[in-house]
C-alpha cells in the first residue's frame, strides 16, 4: 500500500512538473495568395504541424477542429498577411504561449512550399522563423517537411536574434538543412531555380574612414577616421544583387544593360528596400541593406583584412570595374578577384547603396552604428564602371537621393 501511494505521489508530481513545462503551441495555417493548394492538402499540412510539434518533448501542439470558424468570428484574414497582433490574440483566445503561422503555396505540379514562423503569444513578437520546406504532396513527404519546420522553429535554429543563423533551402523534395555559423551559405528563391551565396563576416573592430594606406586620395567626408565595433556575425552577398535574383524575387528588370549575370542598376534606394522586403517574405528570413559601417568592414576584409587599399588589393585592376577598364559599362559578377573573405566586385561596377542617411563622420569609437537619424541623401558605397580609381577605394563616400536611380547604382543585401 505504501509503495502504491509512493508511486502514484511521483506520478502526480510529474504530471504536474509536465504540465508546468510542456508549452501550448496553436496552429494558424494560412491560405496561400492564389488559393491554390486544395483544402485537403491544406488540412494535412496543420495535422502534420500538430503531430510533428506534440512529438517534440516539452511541446504540445494544439489544432481545435473550429480554428476557422475562430478566425472567422475574430474577422481574420487567412491571406498570409495577418498582423502579429491578430495572431497574438488568436493565441490568447486558444489559451497558447506560442502560435505557429504555416503557409502552402504550390510549387510546381507535383510539389508545395511550405513556410512558417513561430509567435510568441506574450509578446507578439517572431521567436523563429524557418527555411521555406518542399515537401511531395504524398503523406509521409508532408510528415517529413513538417518534422523538419517543428524541429527547426522549436529548437531556436531559426532565431531573429541569434547570430551568424543561416540556411541552405534545395529544390529537391523534402527537407532543407540549417547550416548554423556556416562560412558562407546558398539560399533559393522559394518557387524558383534562382539561388544566390551570402559570405559569413565575424564581428569584430575596425577603424572606419581615413585610414593610412589610402594614402593622399581620402575626401574630407572621409574623416576623422574613428573605430567601430560591429557587435554580431552577419552574412553579405558574395556578389551584388544580379539582374536574375532580382527579377525572380520583384518580378522586373529596370537595368539599361541587361544581363541575368550583371548587377541590377536603375534601382533606387527605395527600389532595394522593397526588394529586402519582398525577399524576406518569401523566405521568412530578416533581409536588409548592409550598414555604412558593415559594408566598410566587409569591404576591408573583416578580421582577414591585409589594409588594402582597394577591396582586397592594392590595384584597383586586379579588383573593380572602373573608367580604366570597363569599357563605359557593367560587367558580369565574380569575374575580377575577390577580397579577404572571398567578397567580389565590392570595388567598382556600380555603387552600393547602404541603409544609412548621409552624414559627417565622429572621432568617437561606436559599436554598430546606424548613421544620422534623418537626412536628405543616402549612403553609397564602392564605385561605379563609371569612376576613376580614387571613388572605388574601401573609404570613399558618395550620397544620392533615396528615390534617385542611375546606371552605375546597384546594391547588396545583408542577412543577421
Amino acid at each position: 500500500m505504501k509503495r502504491a501511494i509512493i508511486f502514484f505521489a511521483a506520478l502526480l508530481v510529474s504530471l504536474v512538473s509536465w504540465a508546468q513545462t510542456t508549452q501550448k503551441v496553436a496552429i494558424l495555417e494560412t491560405v496561400d495568395k492564389e488559393g491554390a493548394v486544395p483544402y485537403g492538402k491544406r488540412l494535412q499540412l496543420r495535422q502534420s504541424l500538430t503531430f510533428a510539434i506534440t512529438n517534440t518533448p516539452g511541446y504540445e501542439g494544439f489544432d481545435r477542429v473550429d480554428m476557422a470558424s475562430i478566425t472567422g468570428e475574430q474577422n481574420f484574414q487567412r491571406t498570409g498577411m495577418v498582423s502579429d497582433e491578430q495572431i497574438k490574440k488568436l493565441g490568447e483566445m486558444t489559451g497558447a504561449s506560442l502560435v505557429l503561422v504555416a503557409e502552402a503555396a504550390i510549387y510546381d505540379d507535383e510539389n508545395i512550399i511550405i513556410t512558417a514562423k513561430l509567435l510568441d503569444v506574450e509578446t507578439a513578437g517572431v521567436k523563429s522563423a524557418a527555411p521555406p520546406e518542399i515537401a511531395a504532396t504524398d503523406k509521409k513527404s508532408m510528415s517529413d517537411a513538417c518534422i523538419s519546420l517543428a524541429r527547426y522553429l522549436l529548437k531556436g535554429q531559426g532565431s531573429q536574434s541569434q547570430s551568424g543563423s543561416s540556411y541552405t533551402s534545395t529544390r529537391t523534395s523534402g527537407s532543407s538543412f540549417g547550416q548554423q555559423g556556416a562560412s558562407s551559405i546558398t539560399i533559393q528563391v522559394p518557387g524558383t531555380n534562382v539561388s544566390f551565396e551570402m559570405i559569413k563576416v565575424e564581428a569584430g573592430s575596425f577603424i572606419m574612414g581615413c585610414t593610412s594606406e589610402q594614402g593622399g586620395d581620402c575626401y574630407s567626408d572621409e574623416s576623422p577616421y574613428h573605430r567601430v565595433t560591429i557587435s554580431n556575425d552577419y552574412y553579405i552577398g558574395k556578389f551584388e544583387v544580379t539582374q536574375e535574383l532580382y527579377e525572380a524575387v520583384m518580378r522586373v528588370n529596370p537595368s539599361n544593360w541587361k544581363s541575368f549575370d550583371r548587377p541590377v542598376e536603375m534601382v533606387s534606394w527605395n527600389d532595394a528596400q522593397e526588394f529586402c522586403a519582398e525577399l524576406s517574405r518569401l523566405t521568412g528570413r530578416r533581409f536588409t541593406l548592409p550598414t555604412e559601417a558593415e559594408w566598410e568592414y566587409a569591404a576591408r576584409g573583416g578580421k582577414k583584412s591585409t589594409s588594402a587599399k582597394y577591396s582586397g588589393s592594392s590595384s584597383v585592376a586586379a579588383v573593380a570595374w572602373y573608367n580604366g577598364n570597363s569599357g563605359g559599362q557593367t560587367h558580369p559578377v565574380g569575374k575580377l578577384r575577390a577580397n579577404e573573405l572571398g567578397i567580389y566586385d565590392m570595388s567598382g561596377n556600380v555603387w552600393e547603396w547602404c541603409y544609412d542617411w548621409y552624414g559627417n563622420y565622429s572621432s568617437t569609437s561606436q559599436t554598430d552604428p546606424v548613421g544620422p537619424g534623418s537626412g536628405s541623401s543616402r549612403v553609397l558605397r564602392g564605385g561605379s564602371w563609371y569612376d576613376g580609381a580614387r571613388r572605388c577605394r574601401v573609404a570613399n563616400r558618395g550620397d544620392y537621393s533615396p528615390d534617385g536611380r542611375s546606371d552605375d547604382i546597384g546594391f547588396r543585401v545583408v542577412l543577421h
